[in-house]
Protein backbone atom coordinates (compact mmCIF):
# COMPACT_ATOMS: atom_id res chain seq x y z
CA UNK A 1 0.00 0.00 0.00
CA UNK A 2 0.91 3.20 -0.96
CA UNK A 3 0.93 6.36 0.99
CA UNK A 4 -1.13 8.01 -1.51
CA UNK A 5 -3.63 5.37 -0.94
CA UNK A 6 -3.13 5.54 3.32
CA UNK A 7 -4.18 9.41 2.86
CA UNK A 8 -7.02 8.62 0.62
CA UNK A 9 -8.65 5.78 3.36
CA UNK A 10 -11.71 6.96 4.27
CA UNK A 11 -11.65 5.32 7.87
CA UNK A 12 -10.05 2.80 10.27
CA UNK A 13 -12.59 0.56 9.11
CA UNK A 14 -11.87 0.43 5.33
CA UNK A 15 -8.00 0.02 6.23
CA UNK A 16 -8.38 -2.61 8.31
CA UNK A 17 -10.99 -4.81 6.10
CA UNK A 18 -8.95 -3.98 3.34
CA UNK A 19 -5.72 -5.18 4.50
CA UNK A 20 -5.71 -6.45 8.16
CA UNK A 21 -6.28 -10.20 6.72
CA UNK A 22 -2.22 -10.19 5.86
CA UNK A 23 -1.10 -9.49 8.91
CA UNK A 24 0.15 -12.12 11.44
CA UNK A 25 -2.57 -11.83 14.46
CA UNK A 26 0.15 -12.02 17.37
CA UNK A 27 -1.72 -9.35 19.35
CA UNK A 28 -5.11 -8.23 19.70
CA UNK A 29 -4.44 -5.02 17.68
CA UNK A 30 -6.29 -1.75 18.39
CA UNK A 31 -8.93 -0.71 16.12
CA UNK A 32 -7.68 2.21 14.53
CA UNK A 33 -4.67 2.53 12.22
CA UNK A 34 -2.63 5.45 12.40
CA UNK A 35 -1.69 7.86 9.15
CA UNK A 36 0.80 10.31 11.27
CA UNK A 37 2.35 11.36 14.26
CA UNK A 38 3.54 15.03 15.10
CA UNK A 39 5.08 15.75 18.83
CA UNK A 40 3.63 14.01 21.42
CA UNK A 41 0.30 13.12 19.03
CA UNK A 42 -0.78 10.74 16.83
CA UNK A 43 -3.73 10.57 14.53
CA UNK A 44 -6.07 7.80 13.05
CA UNK A 45 -7.13 7.33 9.07
CA UNK A 46 -10.77 8.31 10.56
CA UNK A 47 -8.91 11.47 11.64
CA UNK A 48 -9.37 11.13 15.26
CA UNK A 49 -6.20 12.95 17.48
CA UNK A 50 -4.31 10.88 20.77
CA UNK A 51 -2.00 12.16 23.19
CA UNK A 52 0.52 9.60 22.89
CA UNK A 53 1.45 8.27 26.84
CA UNK A 54 3.77 6.13 25.98
CA UNK A 55 5.99 7.71 22.92
CA UNK A 56 5.32 4.59 20.84
CA UNK A 57 6.73 1.93 22.59
CA UNK A 58 8.38 3.97 24.93
CA UNK A 59 10.89 5.11 21.97
CA UNK A 60 9.97 8.17 20.00
CA UNK A 61 10.64 10.56 22.84
CA UNK A 62 11.42 13.54 21.15
CA UNK A 63 8.09 13.33 19.44
CA UNK A 64 7.23 11.93 16.26
CA UNK A 65 7.87 13.28 13.06
CA UNK A 66 10.98 15.01 15.03
CA UNK A 67 12.38 17.31 12.46
CA UNK A 68 15.85 16.90 13.79
CA UNK A 69 15.23 13.30 13.59
CA UNK A 70 14.42 13.36 10.29
CA UNK A 71 17.40 15.40 8.78
CA UNK A 72 19.88 13.40 10.68
CA UNK A 73 18.29 9.98 9.22
CA UNK A 74 18.35 11.50 5.87
CA UNK A 75 21.47 12.93 6.33
CA UNK A 76 23.36 9.16 7.30
CA UNK A 77 21.15 7.77 4.46
CA UNK A 78 22.84 9.93 1.91
CA UNK A 79 26.64 9.26 3.30
CA UNK A 80 26.55 5.89 4.35
CA UNK A 81 23.78 3.45 5.02
CA UNK A 82 25.21 0.46 5.97
CA UNK A 83 29.06 -1.43 6.53
CA UNK A 84 30.25 -4.99 6.61
CA UNK A 85 30.37 -5.83 10.64
CA UNK A 86 34.36 -6.16 10.58
CA UNK A 87 34.53 -2.26 9.14
CA UNK A 88 33.59 0.74 11.34
CA UNK A 89 32.65 3.80 10.93
CA UNK A 90 32.74 7.61 11.74
CA UNK A 91 29.71 7.40 13.79
CA UNK A 92 29.87 4.76 15.53
CA UNK A 93 33.13 5.58 16.96
CA UNK A 94 31.68 9.70 17.60
CA UNK A 95 28.27 7.70 19.99
CA UNK A 96 30.66 5.15 21.59
CA UNK A 97 32.81 8.43 22.95
CA UNK A 98 29.71 9.64 23.76
CA UNK A 99 27.93 6.92 25.29
CA UNK A 100 31.44 6.61 27.41
CA UNK A 101 31.19 10.57 28.67
CA UNK A 102 27.35 9.88 30.09
CA UNK A 103 29.09 7.22 32.55
CA UNK A 104 32.34 7.92 32.77
CA UNK A 105 31.99 5.78 36.40
CA UNK A 106 32.17 2.78 34.17
CA UNK A 107 34.70 3.80 31.82
CA UNK A 108 32.63 2.29 29.44
CA UNK A 109 32.50 0.56 25.86
CA UNK A 110 29.91 -0.41 23.37
CA UNK A 111 28.44 -2.39 21.02
CA UNK A 112 25.42 -1.11 18.99
CA UNK A 113 22.65 -3.49 17.98
CA UNK A 114 19.16 -3.80 16.52
CA UNK A 115 16.61 -4.47 19.42
CA UNK A 116 16.42 -4.91 23.16
CA UNK A 117 16.44 -8.21 23.03
CA UNK A 118 19.14 -8.98 21.06
CA UNK A 119 20.94 -7.04 23.11
CA UNK A 120 20.26 -8.79 26.27
CA UNK A 121 20.76 -12.24 24.18
CA UNK A 122 24.73 -10.41 23.12
CA UNK A 123 25.57 -9.32 26.98
CA UNK A 124 24.06 -13.27 28.15
CA UNK A 125 26.12 -14.92 25.61
CA UNK A 126 29.62 -12.81 26.75
CA UNK A 127 28.70 -13.06 30.90
CA UNK A 128 28.44 -16.62 30.27
CA UNK A 129 31.73 -16.83 28.07
CA UNK A 130 33.73 -14.54 30.10
CA UNK A 131 32.91 -16.82 33.34
CA UNK A 132 32.13 -19.66 31.56
CA UNK A 133 29.39 -20.81 33.45
CA UNK A 134 25.47 -21.93 31.89
CA UNK A 135 23.59 -19.92 34.97
CA UNK A 136 21.63 -16.26 35.56
CA UNK A 137 19.67 -15.16 38.09
CA UNK A 138 16.83 -12.99 37.33
CA UNK A 139 13.76 -11.76 38.82
CA UNK A 140 10.82 -13.23 39.17
CA UNK A 141 8.87 -10.40 37.65
CA UNK A 142 11.57 -9.33 35.22
CA UNK A 143 10.60 -8.77 31.33
CA UNK A 144 14.21 -8.79 28.99
CA UNK A 145 12.57 -10.16 25.77
CA UNK A 146 10.49 -12.41 23.81
CA UNK A 147 13.50 -14.71 22.18
CA UNK A 148 13.80 -17.99 23.57
CA UNK A 149 16.64 -16.99 25.74
CA UNK A 150 15.27 -13.88 27.21
CA UNK A 151 12.17 -15.23 27.83
CA UNK A 152 13.30 -17.65 29.68
CA UNK A 153 14.74 -15.01 31.98
CA UNK A 154 11.65 -13.36 31.91
CA UNK A 155 8.33 -13.63 34.28
CA UNK A 156 7.35 -16.12 31.21
CA UNK A 157 9.86 -18.47 32.12
CA UNK A 158 7.62 -21.33 33.08
CA UNK A 159 5.74 -20.99 29.27
CA UNK A 160 9.33 -21.35 27.47
CA UNK A 161 9.64 -25.22 25.94
CA UNK A 162 12.38 -26.59 25.91
CA UNK A 163 12.88 -24.94 29.39
CA UNK A 164 16.36 -23.89 29.46
CA UNK A 165 18.44 -24.87 32.32
CA UNK A 166 20.32 -22.67 35.10
CA UNK A 167 18.16 -20.35 34.70
CA UNK A 168 17.45 -19.04 38.54
CA UNK A 169 14.31 -17.13 39.60
CA UNK A 170 15.00 -15.01 42.44
CA UNK A 171 11.87 -12.30 44.02
CA UNK A 172 11.58 -9.26 43.39
CA UNK A 173 11.25 -6.27 46.10
CA UNK A 174 7.47 -5.55 45.82
CA UNK A 175 7.88 -1.89 46.97
CA UNK A 176 6.69 1.87 45.17
CA UNK A 177 9.02 4.43 45.13
CA UNK A 178 11.60 5.27 47.82
CA UNK A 179 9.90 3.25 50.10
CA UNK A 180 12.15 1.49 52.51
CA UNK A 181 10.01 -2.06 53.52
CA UNK A 182 12.80 -3.45 55.37
CA UNK A 183 11.07 -7.29 56.29
CA UNK A 184 10.46 -7.24 52.43
CA UNK A 185 14.09 -5.80 50.90
CA UNK A 186 15.93 -8.17 53.79
CA UNK A 187 13.95 -11.39 52.63
CA UNK A 188 14.52 -10.65 48.65
CA UNK A 189 18.21 -10.05 49.63
CA UNK A 190 18.65 -13.21 52.00
CA UNK A 191 16.94 -15.38 48.93
CA UNK A 192 19.55 -14.43 46.46
CA UNK A 193 22.13 -14.95 48.88
CA UNK A 194 20.63 -18.88 49.34
CA UNK A 195 20.28 -19.34 45.53
CA UNK A 196 24.13 -17.79 45.44
CA UNK A 197 25.41 -20.23 47.67
CA UNK A 198 23.57 -23.13 46.27
CA UNK A 199 25.15 -23.37 42.96
CA UNK A 200 27.98 -20.71 42.79
CA UNK A 201 30.08 -22.40 40.49
CA UNK A 202 27.34 -22.35 37.59
CA UNK A 203 26.04 -18.79 37.71
CA UNK A 204 27.80 -15.95 35.01
CA UNK A 205 25.69 -13.70 36.14
CA UNK A 206 22.19 -11.56 37.43
CA UNK A 207 20.45 -9.32 35.16
CA UNK A 208 17.60 -6.90 36.21
CA UNK A 209 15.28 -4.14 35.40
CA UNK A 210 16.41 -1.79 38.02
CA UNK A 211 12.81 -0.51 38.06
CA UNK A 212 10.47 -3.43 37.25
CA UNK A 213 8.29 -2.24 34.59
CA UNK A 214 5.96 -5.11 32.73
CA UNK A 215 5.76 -6.57 36.17
CA UNK A 216 4.20 -4.35 37.94
CA UNK A 217 5.78 -0.94 38.31
CA UNK A 218 8.18 -2.10 41.41
CA UNK A 219 11.23 -0.13 42.52
CA UNK A 220 14.08 -1.58 43.87
CA UNK A 221 15.71 0.39 46.22
CA UNK A 222 19.29 1.26 46.49
CA UNK A 223 19.64 -0.75 49.46
CA UNK A 224 18.69 -3.46 47.82
CA UNK A 225 21.02 -3.20 45.06
CA UNK A 226 23.96 -2.69 47.03
CA UNK A 227 23.48 -5.77 48.81
CA UNK A 228 23.24 -7.60 45.28
CA UNK A 229 26.16 -6.27 44.03
CA UNK A 230 28.81 -7.36 47.26
CA UNK A 231 27.22 -10.49 46.67
CA UNK A 232 28.06 -10.84 43.37
CA UNK A 233 31.35 -9.31 43.96
CA UNK A 234 32.06 -11.91 46.68
CA UNK A 235 31.23 -15.01 44.17
CA UNK A 236 32.73 -14.22 41.36
CA UNK A 237 29.52 -13.00 39.46
CA UNK A 238 28.53 -10.24 36.86
CA UNK A 239 25.70 -7.68 37.50
CA UNK A 240 23.89 -6.89 34.47
CA UNK A 241 21.15 -3.84 34.33
CA UNK A 242 18.94 -3.77 31.70
CA UNK A 243 18.18 -0.35 31.05
CA UNK A 244 16.09 -0.65 27.81
CA UNK A 245 13.29 1.40 29.23
CA UNK A 246 15.41 3.40 32.05
CA UNK A 247 18.44 4.45 30.15
CA UNK A 248 19.15 7.53 28.16
CA UNK A 249 17.73 10.38 30.36
CA UNK A 250 14.05 9.35 30.73
CA UNK A 251 14.42 9.31 34.80
CA UNK A 252 16.46 11.84 35.26
CA UNK A 253 20.07 10.84 34.90
CA UNK A 254 21.74 9.05 31.67
CA UNK A 255 21.21 5.69 32.98
CA UNK A 256 19.62 4.82 36.35
CA UNK A 257 22.10 2.74 37.83
CA UNK A 258 23.59 6.52 38.39
CA UNK A 259 20.68 7.08 41.09
CA UNK A 260 21.31 3.58 42.71
CA UNK A 261 24.76 4.23 43.40
CA UNK A 262 25.08 0.53 41.63
CA UNK A 263 27.65 0.39 39.13
CA UNK A 264 27.51 -2.75 37.24
CA UNK A 265 29.61 -4.52 35.15
CA UNK A 266 26.95 -4.78 31.90
CA UNK A 267 24.37 -1.81 31.07
CA UNK A 268 22.10 -3.20 28.54
CA UNK A 269 19.51 -0.21 26.43
CA UNK A 270 17.00 -0.14 23.52
CA UNK A 271 14.13 1.81 22.95
CA UNK A 272 15.00 5.53 23.64
CA UNK A 273 18.25 5.91 21.84
CA UNK A 274 16.99 5.00 18.87
CA UNK A 275 14.31 7.98 18.78
CA UNK A 276 11.32 5.31 17.00
CA UNK A 277 14.15 3.25 15.53
CA UNK A 278 15.63 0.20 15.75
CA UNK A 279 18.69 0.82 18.08
CA UNK A 280 20.00 -1.17 20.88
CA UNK A 281 23.31 -1.52 22.51
CA UNK A 282 25.38 -3.41 25.31
CA UNK A 283 27.43 -1.20 27.27
CA UNK A 284 30.26 -2.84 29.34
CA UNK A 285 31.98 -1.68 32.34
CA UNK A 286 35.86 -1.48 31.24
CA UNK A 287 36.73 -1.45 34.93
CA UNK A 288 35.73 -4.83 35.56
CA UNK A 289 35.90 -6.44 32.06
CA UNK A 290 39.69 -6.56 30.66
CA UNK A 291 39.69 -4.16 27.59
CA UNK A 292 40.81 -7.20 25.54
CA UNK A 293 39.40 -8.85 22.16
CA UNK A 294 37.01 -11.35 23.34
CA UNK A 295 38.02 -14.62 21.72
CA UNK A 296 34.33 -15.37 21.13
CA UNK A 297 33.58 -13.09 18.28
CA UNK A 298 30.15 -11.35 17.96
CA UNK A 299 28.96 -11.05 14.13
CA UNK A 300 25.35 -9.47 13.45
CA UNK A 301 24.29 -8.14 10.28
CA UNK A 302 22.68 -4.62 11.53
CA UNK A 303 25.64 -4.04 14.45
CA UNK A 304 27.44 -0.82 14.84
CA UNK A 305 25.29 0.67 12.20
CA UNK A 306 25.73 4.07 10.80
CA UNK A 307 22.52 5.57 11.36
CA UNK A 308 22.54 4.20 15.21
CA UNK A 309 25.80 5.63 15.95
CA UNK A 310 24.09 9.08 14.29
CA UNK A 311 20.88 8.78 16.00
CA UNK A 312 22.76 8.12 19.68
CA UNK A 313 24.89 11.66 18.85
CA UNK A 314 22.33 13.10 18.28
CA UNK A 315 19.85 12.38 20.82
CA UNK A 316 22.83 12.72 23.55
CA UNK A 317 23.51 16.20 22.29
CA UNK A 318 19.84 17.61 22.28
CA UNK A 319 19.63 15.77 26.00
CA UNK A 320 22.50 18.25 26.89
CA UNK A 321 21.60 21.20 24.89
CA UNK A 322 17.54 20.83 26.19
CA UNK A 323 19.00 20.20 29.46
CA UNK A 324 16.18 17.68 29.02
CA UNK A 325 17.66 15.51 32.10
CA UNK A 326 16.26 18.12 34.57
CA UNK A 327 12.77 18.59 32.54
CA UNK A 328 12.42 15.10 32.35
CA UNK A 329 12.39 15.21 36.50
CA UNK A 330 10.09 17.92 36.68
CA UNK A 331 8.05 16.66 34.00
CA UNK A 332 7.54 13.55 35.91
CA UNK A 333 6.81 15.52 39.20
CA UNK A 334 4.23 17.12 37.46
CA UNK A 335 2.82 13.95 35.80
CA UNK A 336 2.96 12.10 39.57
CA UNK A 337 1.54 15.02 41.08
CA UNK A 338 -1.82 14.74 38.88
CA UNK A 339 -2.01 10.66 38.88
CA UNK A 340 -1.97 11.37 43.01
CA UNK A 341 -4.62 14.11 42.70
CA UNK A 342 -6.98 11.99 40.86
CA UNK A 343 -6.35 9.27 43.17
CA UNK A 344 -7.94 10.86 45.77
CA UNK A 345 -11.02 12.02 43.92
CA UNK A 346 -11.21 8.17 42.11
CA UNK A 347 -11.00 5.26 44.62
CA UNK A 348 -10.48 2.90 41.05
CA UNK A 349 -6.63 4.77 41.34
CA UNK A 350 -3.66 2.87 43.73
CA UNK A 351 -0.35 3.52 44.38
CA UNK A 352 0.60 6.35 41.93
CA UNK A 353 3.87 6.59 41.49
CA UNK A 354 7.17 6.91 39.16
CA UNK A 355 10.52 8.01 38.76
CA UNK A 356 11.27 11.16 36.30
CA UNK A 357 8.86 10.41 33.11
CA UNK A 358 8.16 6.74 34.08
CA UNK A 359 5.21 6.83 35.75
CA UNK A 360 2.21 4.49 36.65
CA UNK A 361 -1.12 3.55 38.90
CA UNK A 362 -2.70 0.63 39.63
CA UNK A 363 -6.15 -0.07 38.68
CA UNK A 364 -8.61 -1.13 42.18
CA UNK A 365 -11.18 -3.19 40.07
CA UNK A 366 -12.29 -5.71 43.32
CA UNK A 367 -15.69 -6.43 41.95
CA UNK A 368 -14.29 -7.35 38.42
CA UNK A 369 -13.51 -11.02 37.32
CA UNK A 370 -10.75 -10.42 35.37
CA UNK A 371 -7.79 -7.86 35.67
CA UNK A 372 -6.95 -7.95 32.25
CA UNK A 373 -10.34 -7.65 30.56
CA UNK A 374 -10.62 -4.75 33.09
CA UNK A 375 -7.48 -2.85 31.99
CA UNK A 376 -8.40 -3.78 28.45
CA UNK A 377 -11.46 -2.12 29.04
CA UNK A 378 -9.98 1.37 30.77
CA UNK A 379 -7.81 1.86 27.95
CA UNK A 380 -10.42 1.67 25.54
CA UNK A 381 -12.53 3.82 27.50
CA UNK A 382 -8.72 6.20 27.63
CA UNK A 383 -9.06 5.94 23.54
CA UNK A 384 -11.90 6.80 23.16
CA UNK A 385 -11.22 10.20 25.08
CA UNK A 386 -8.17 10.93 23.03
CA UNK A 387 -5.35 9.36 24.81
CA UNK A 388 -3.32 5.84 24.07
CA UNK A 389 -2.42 4.11 27.09
CA UNK A 390 -0.96 0.96 27.90
CA UNK A 391 -1.44 -1.58 30.82
CA UNK A 392 0.96 -4.46 32.62
CA UNK A 393 1.02 -6.75 35.02
CA UNK A 394 -1.85 -8.67 34.26
CA UNK A 395 -3.98 -5.60 33.41
CA UNK A 396 -3.20 -4.25 36.99
CA UNK A 397 -1.48 -1.49 36.21
CA UNK A 398 -1.51 1.51 33.85
CA UNK A 399 2.21 2.63 32.93
CA UNK A 400 2.88 5.97 31.35
CA UNK A 401 6.34 6.60 29.18
CA UNK A 402 5.29 9.89 27.52
CA UNK A 403 7.78 11.90 25.28
CA UNK A 404 10.76 14.03 26.57
CA UNK A 405 8.98 16.85 25.10
CA UNK A 406 5.82 17.17 26.45
CA UNK A 407 4.78 20.44 27.95
CA UNK A 408 2.37 22.05 30.27
CA UNK A 409 -0.71 21.83 27.65
CA UNK A 410 -0.31 18.50 26.41
CA UNK A 411 -0.04 17.19 30.94
CA UNK A 412 -3.04 19.65 30.84
CA UNK A 413 -5.25 17.46 28.28
CA UNK A 414 -3.92 14.39 29.81
CA UNK A 415 -5.26 15.45 33.19
CA UNK A 416 -8.78 16.33 31.86
CA UNK A 417 -8.89 13.75 29.28
CA UNK A 418 -8.05 10.95 32.34
CA UNK A 419 -10.53 12.36 35.02
CA UNK A 420 -13.06 11.35 31.95
CA UNK A 421 -11.96 8.34 31.47
CA UNK A 422 -12.11 7.35 35.04
CA UNK A 423 -15.53 9.10 35.73
CA UNK A 424 -17.03 6.58 33.38
CA UNK A 425 -14.75 3.51 34.44
CA UNK A 426 -15.50 3.73 37.82
CA UNK A 427 -19.33 4.30 37.03
CA UNK A 428 -19.42 1.27 34.84
CA UNK A 429 -17.28 -1.19 36.26
CA UNK A 430 -19.06 -4.99 36.95
CA UNK A 431 -18.14 -8.10 37.89
CA UNK A 432 -18.62 -9.19 34.07
CA UNK A 433 -14.80 -7.64 33.23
Amino acid sequence: MHAQEIDKAESNVSLLSAYGKYLLPVLTFRDIVLVRGQGCYVWDASGNKYLDLNSGQFCSILGHSNPGVARRMVEICQTLQHTDTSTLSAPVLQAARKIHDCAPEMNARTIFLSTGAEAVECCLKYAKHIKERPGIISFDRGYHGLTHGTAAYSLSRDKIRPPVDYSYETPAPLVYGDADDAPEIERCIERFREIVASDRENIAAAIFEPIISGGGFFFPPRRYFKAIRKICDDNDIFLIFDECQTGFGRTGSWFYYQQLECIPDFVVCAKAMGLGYPVSCVIVNGNTIAHVKFAMEYFSSHQNEAFAGALVSYLIDEIHAGDLLTINKHSGATLLATLTSLAREFPVIKNPRGKGLMCAFDLDTPGAADSKKAGDYFCRIAQDNGLLMQHCNFGKTIRLLPSYVAEKDDFNFFSAQLEKTLSHFQASLTPSL
